[in-house]
């Protein structure tokens, strides 16, 4: 995704908070569907049922279609539907609440970007391509993280606290969200500094069948990116459940570690370890106090 995109997003969904009234959090599914005149109902999306209705609304080849959605199943886990002829979303009434409401953003966003209606229509070579549909929902993706925080909103305030794992908690609180995608929010679009997230497995519990390593996302903030390139998650799962202790929930570890830069320079870390009864949360961020000035690769 470039720039260009992401701006576009971003406008998008600033339009779409303005004309909704949200101006501080939390920003509710509800108020945003109202304001969009879109309905949104749940289904069991694995019911052969629903995808035999969803098959029959889109006029395109059956063949085409059974194929397209087959791709998809396998690359990506099939958690919610835009139908644009009738103006609503479906959700899979399966999902656990908070993956509910990530998947409402995620398809009310598909609404609001005039250049996915197309592919929700019909299909052409270049949408029946899986790695288009990825991008598609890439964008998806990243106008939903920003719809569900307020846009820039977030970025204000998270710049306004101390990166650690305490602020976390309190945005949570104020915005209403996962700690997930809270944290994921706040590592990439708050604070110009070298920060990683790290949503894992725990070694006190058995890797889920859906879940091929350890560790289920790492993602770094953008000064990470640029500091210091990419990160092993295998080196950074090992670290983290090295240095945390088996408990039912909470803060489970803290520790700092060196990691070295781009330029060569050894640059200190501190991580903050939390487990939320199935996976655990961590958070690392560049130590200012004892590390080394970052110098970014020109």
């Amino acid at each position: 995704m470039n720039d260009q995109t992401r701006k576009e997003i971003d406008r998008n969904v600033l339009r779409v908070l303005r004309d909704a009234g949200i101006r501080e959090p939390p920003v509710r599914i509800e108020d945003v569907l109202e304001c969009l005149e879109l309905n949104r109902t749940f289904y069991d999306l694995d019911d052969p049922s629903l995808l035999q209705r969803f098959h029959h609304r889109i006029t395109v080849g059956g063949s085409k279609l059974n194929l397209k959605l087959k791709r998809v199943r396998e690359k990506i886990k099939l958690a919610g539907i835009w139908m644009p002829d009738e103006e609503r979303i479906i959700i899979d009434k399966t999902l656990p609440p908070v993956k509910q409401e990530w998947a409402s953003f995620h398809d009310t966003t598909h609404t609001i970007l005039n250049w996915h209606k197309p592919f929700f229509l019909g299909d052409t070579a270049q949408t029946l391509d899986p790695d288009f549909q990825e991008m598609l929902e890439s964008e998806a993706n990243y106008g939903a993280s920003a719809l569900m925080f307020g846009g820039k909103l977030f970025t204000k305030e998270g710049l306004d606290t101390r990166p650690q794992w305490s602020s976390i908690e309190l945005l949570k609180k104020r915005y209403q969200k996962s700690l997930v995608t809270t944290l994921r929010r706040y590592v990439e679009f708050t604070h110009n500094l070298p920060m990683l997230m790290m949503i894992s497995t725990p070694w006190w519990l058995e890797v889920p069948s859906d879940q091929p390593y350890p560790w289920r996302h790492v993602v770094p903030s953008p000064y990470f990116s640029d500091a210091f390139g990419r990160i092993d998650p295998e080196s950074f799962v090992d670290l983290v459940n090295n240095n945390i202790t088996k408990k039912r929930g909470g803060v489970v570890g803290s520790f700092e570690f060196i990691m070295e830069n781009l330029n060569g320079d050894n640059c200190e870390f501190t991580a903050e370890c939390f487990f939320n009864s199935y996976y655990v949360l961590t958070m690392a961020v560049f130590n200012k106090k004892h590390g080394v000035n970052i110098r970014y690769p020109s």
